[in-house]
């Protein structure tokens, strides 16, 4: 295990050592300092417009980088912005690793897509296009870790959250992500209109929201409308079909 554990550690100590090159040159340049501000400035201390704006950062560093020193140089950068922004440190970090690591399905740059694709055997920009559309869905899981951090298991001041709260942020994430993935793919018993697609949208959109039970409870009876809807339009399908294939 002591053996294992040395030579596994050593891609990280090498990434390491070149992030802290990497952070010699940012801080002796001023882009450390610039970096954040310009950050804040922009987003006019929105946090949902922030985490935007670190989202493409990450992703952008991630597509030159390893996830590692993407994430080692992100959070050295930009912890004090989301430090003022009040997010829950550990939900920070996460945030930025994770889109760090999401750089891999981001086009023109996905290597995950591009080893995919040359296995496959298709075109690399459609298998990175297709890539990129399918995890959009997962695009959502970070910014759930900052506005509902009961997801981790943990309150909104850092402590432990009640059960009630736990239940509740888990089940809305549920709820939002599969109208989410619906409205993405655009099938669900069956092939989906324009209209239904951006219904499941909003639909999504409204349980996603944090902080707003009166939108989560428009997008729970909105999804029921919706579901109940398709599910008309499947039996009367069915019904067309049986009727075209029936012997009288």
């Amino acid at each position: 295990a002591l053996v294992s554990a040395a030579r596994g550690g050593i891609a990280l100590i090498c990434a390491s050592a070149c992030v802290g090159i990497i952070l010699g040159v940012v801080t002796l340049t001023g882009v450390g300092t610039k970096f954040p501000s310009a950050i804040l400035a922009l987003s006019g201390e929105s946090l949902l417009l922030a985490l935007v704006l670190i989202m493409v950062g990450s992703i952008v560093l991630g597509m030159g980088l390893p996830s590692a020193v993407c994430y080692l140089l992100m959070a050295t950068l930009i912890g004090s912005v989301l430090n003022r922004l009040e997010v829950i440190p550990l939900a920070a970090h996460l945030f930025i690793f994770y889109f760090g690591m999401m750089s891999m399905v981001t086009p023109p740059v996905a290597l995950a897509a591009y080893t995919s694709a040359s296995i496959a055997g298709t075109n690399i920009m459609r298998s990175s296009f297709a890539a990129f559309r399918f995890a959009l869905v997962g695009f959502t899981l970070p910014f759930m870790f900052v506005f509902r951090p009961e997801l981790l298991l943990m309150g909104p001041d850092g402590g432990a959250p009640s059960l009630v709260a736990t239940v509740l942020a888990v089940g809305l994430a549920l709820l939002g992500i599969f109208p989410l993935a619906v409205g993405i793919a655009g099938f669900l018993w069956t092939p989906l209109s324009l209209w239904t697609r951006a219904a499941f949208l909003v639909v999504a959109a409204l349980l996603l929201y944090p902080g707003a039970a009166i939108f989560n409870v428009a997008g729970v009876i909105l999804l029921v409308v919706v579901m109940v809807l398709e599910w008309w339009k499947k039996s009367q399908l069915n019904q067309a079909r049986k009727k075209f294939h029936s012997p009288e």
